[in-house]
């Protein structure tokens, strides 16, 4: 686990996202594991954020053969 804490984070402009958005993320429980309250500060998992980013490139490819082999076939 590579933690960053948001509001250090945020001042030093190291935050891949709005610290607003690591905010309503939190307050709305959407990606626990990626942000974490500990002793009452709110820390960023780097290790899961990079984790998604390539989840996401991945499943970007995916779709995009996908479209270009169903273009390619009406062809």
């Amino acid at each position: 686990m590579d933690l960053i804490e948001v509001k250090k984070a945020a001042q030093a402009g190291e935050l891949p996202v709005s610290i607003h958005t690591i905010y309503k993320w939190h307050h709305k429980k959407r990606y626990p594991a990626l942000i974490l309250k500990i002793v009452g500060k709110l820390f960023l998992d780097n290790d899961e954020w990079l984790r998604m980013a390539d989840q996401a490139r991945d499943n970007q490819v995916k779709e995009a053969k996908r479209i270009h082999s169903s273009v390619t076939d009406m062809a």
